[in-house]
């Protein structure tokens, strides 16, 4: 097993994407577009010809190389068309602990550690995932009792759901409404993210949808990212008025009705926020957890730069 340490310059682009898109575990933040837009700088780790990939996000400060998780990017980690041991996984980052002293990065689903606890911190997230290759009335079905409840409560708002094109528009809403929520996100980012949204649209992968009320007035919206196995709930936003009447009920119910009996995954990304946690849990769907981990190899000195 030879893994390799490539430069941004040095990776092959193809053979990454095929690589991606054969992964047993590949996820849209994996594709080189996409960390092309969302991320500072990114090296890379590679098994032989590109059998494995860990994507390596890094900045720097001080003169110090060091790994950091992109805004929109949920899980990085090690993408691998076949599956890899325990000991591979350990040599993936053992090598990544090697060339950068301090980290602070997610993996993904796939990705067991089996590195000893005074080497690297580890914490499991939230991350809800519900299977959609099966009829919409099975699906409501497991919905929790609650929540069927309050569909049928909110009926008496009478709100419609739309199909729209307009990514930027949603985007810009939500970086409106949580931007003072979300202090790390940049302007910056959200720009990043409509530059990945504008190559993924016209490839047919983002689907935009939007409640309103029956006054025409806009109450909540998504933009949601699609590839062959997920699709992933990107930006989610709800108004004022939204909040009223519930209206991300009523939403994502519509996209499950919509999308049901496709073979697909709905993505929820998250949450470790108990409130948003709570809802997405009223689904019924499966807690795929994923890492993040963190380490600081950096001396006495200079560990204070990152408290």
């Amino acid at each position: 097993m030879s893994i390799t340490y490539l430069t941004y310059k040095e990776i092959d682009k193809n053979k990454w994407d095929s690589c991606i898109a054969s992964a047993v575990n590949g996820l849209v933040y994996g594709r080189s577009f996409y960390l092309d837009a969302m991320a500072e700088k990114w090296d890379a780790l590679v098994l032989n010809d590109y059998e494995a990939v860990m994507p390596l996000t890094r900045k720097n400060k001080w003169g110090i190389r060091y790994l950091y998780q992109p805004a929109f990017i949920q899980q990085s980690g090690i993408f691998f068309t076949k599956e890899l041991n325990d000991a591979q996984v350990k040599s993936f980052l053992e090598l990544a602990l090697q060339k950068f002293k301090f980290a602070e990065i997610t993996l993904n689903f796939s990705n067991n550690i089996s590195l000893p606890a005074d080497t690297i911190q580890i914490q499991q997230r939230n991350n809800f995932i519900l299977n959609l290759n099966k009829p919409y009335e099975e699906i409501y079905e497991n919905y929790d009792p609650s929540f069927t409840k309050s569909l049928r409560r909110i009926k008496k708002f009478e709100m419609e759901y739309y199909e729209s094109v307009n990514y930027e528009r949603i985007i810009e809403l939500y970086k409106n409404l949580y931007s003072k929520r979300l202090p790390f996100i940049s302007g910056k980012n959200y720009s990043s993210l409509t530059r990945a949204c504008k190559k993924l649209f016209v490839q047919n992968k983002i689907i935009v949808r939007l409640v309103r009320n029956n006054s025409s007035l806009l109450l909540a919206a998504v933009v949601l990212i699609k590839d062959n196995n997920r699709i992933y709930n990107i930006i989610s936003c709800i108004t004022k008025e939204g909040k009223k009447v519930e209206a991300n009920y009523f939403l994502y119910d519509r996209i499950i009705h919509e999308f049901a009996n496709t073979p697909m995954l709905f993505d929820f990304e998250g949450s470790d926020v108990p409130g948003i946690a709570t809802f997405y849990e009223k689904f019924n769907p499966e807690n795929q957890t994923y890492p993040f981990v963190r380490w600081n190899n950096l001396s006495s000195f200079v560990k204070l730069f990152k408290r």
